[in-house]
């Protein structure tokens, strides 16, 4: 395998490699990348990629969609592992954004810290591992077992409703469910995305859902209110009843879905994400994260027993669903992980936030088709910009992670000195 000459030397080789890990962030974090335009990101990996030696190419989705992909070929009697991180970033910001929106969707360096939406979600990741690739070439290791690196498109994409439809609105993970369906296949997945250092080794579904309210539009010196609520004609005065309703059944769902297994604590949440409509009519769109095994329909059920016991006029509907995993099979890549976390900490890993574990991510789709996968990766840090107030990054922290990736890319695929 490696002798700790050579395990030094590799790792002292990241270390060098700081400032050009902080470059590439800054020229990925700056080239824009919302959900279905990824591709003047992806030609930036691949040709970062093939700058160094490192064969890659794009894999089109639509005319401004892509995939970036590479693979290193092992000797072809080792494990082969996909390291996974996306390089969409949300929706693309309107006229109508801040200032302060506009400057975290960019990217920067202050010190010890690096800023940006895009890079903490996810392109630092990304970068972590085309630099991990990158050190292992150069550092002369042969790798058994394929290595391949993806860059992938629409994690964050929007779920098809109303007239937004269409293979630019497919929901999320639709990149990595292109990719694995197009024969990208490996023995196990890691996915690059913020844990605090912890090993991820679940996540949540997620479920859409369209509360209709009706009413009726009524000239406004002519409004009679009714006795109730169910008699007041106006959509916008029902559906602020159902809103309060779905947050009272959202604290409690919170609280009975809460489950706790080997791999910490998943807590499934769920707000009002969207209201829109008229005094006639409004539509009350509800985010809902589910268990992993748990049925959709269940809380379905629960949302239209909650609007017949306000006795008012609603129609429910589901219009996205992604189910959730808790990986199976994936204690090699586990053990090797926790074996690299070990060699630069010397301590065990910690517990995933809750937080991190009660999400949709791309491991759910490797996780589905059956490749065994968790998710890994630096801490977020506190900024004063973004509505989450996390977007940034401890430089050091990214180059451990890049360190730990790299080593579990050996150990698990199998190095060997040229």
């Amino acid at each position: 395998m490696r002798s700790e000459k050579d395990r030094e030397a590799l790792l002292t080789m990241i270390d060098t490699d700081r400032e050009d890990l902080v470059e590439l962030c800054l020229r990925l974090g700056n080239t824009p990348s919302p959900h279905g335009k990824e591709r003047k990101v992806g030609e930036e990996v691949v040709a970062w990629l093939k700058k160094n030696g490192i064969d890659a190419g794009l894999q089109s989705i639509t005319q401004e969609s892509v995939n970036a992909v590479c693979t290193i070929p092992g000797t072809g009697n080792g494990k082969s592992l996909i390291l996974n991180a996306h390089m969409d970033t949300g929706k693309e910001l309107g006229p109508e954004a801040t200032e302060a929106e506009r400057k975290i969707e960019g990217a920067w360096a202050e010190g010890d810290l690096i800023f940006g939406k895009g890079v903490i979600n996810d392109k630092a990741q990304l970068c972590a591992f085309m630099i991990a690739a990158r050190a292992i070439q150069r550092a002369g290791f042969r790798l058994k077992g394929d290595l391949t690196i993806t860059g992938v498109a629409f994690e964050t994409g929007a779920p098809s409703v109303d007239e937004h439809q269409g293979i630019n609105h497919p929901g999320e993970g639709f990149g990595t469910k292109w990719l694995v369906d197009r024969g990208v296949t490996a023995d196990y997945a890691l996915v690059g995305e913020t844990s605090g250092f912890g090993i991820v080794k679940a996540e949540c579904g997620a479920a859409w859902f369209k509360i209709r309210v009706q009413g009726r539009e009524v000239y406004t010196p002519r409004l009679e209110r009714g006795a109730n609520v169910k008699e007041h004609p106006n959509a916008f005065v029902k559906m602020a009843h159902v809103v309060l309703a779905l947050e009272e059944w959202a604290k409690d769902y919170e609280q009975k879905e809460r489950y706790e297994f080997d791999g910490g604590t998943i807590i499934p949440k769920a707000q009002v994400i969207q209201v829109s409509g008229s005094g006639g009519q409004c539509d009350i769109y509800l985010d809902v994260r589910i268990a992993p095994g748990k049925n959709p329909r269940a809380v379905m059920r629960e949302i239209m027993g909650l609007t017949r016991r306000l006795e008012l006029d609603c129609e429910v509907t589901t219009y996205q669903y992604s189910r959730g995993y808790i990986a199976k099979n994936a204690e090699p890549l586990i053990r090797t992980l926790e074996a690299a976390h070990r060699e630069i900490f010397r301590s065990d890993p910690p517990a995933p936030p809750s937080a991190e574990l009660s999400m949709w991510r791309d491991l759910n789709v490797f996780n589905e088709v059956g490749i065994p996968s968790v998710c890994y990766g630096p801490p977020r840090q506190r900024e004063a910009l973004s509505g989450a107030g996390n977007r940034a990054m401890k430089i050091s922290d990214l180059v451990t992670a890049t360190k730990v990736y790299a080593l579990t890319a050996l150990s698990l695929c199998g190095g060997e000195k040229d």
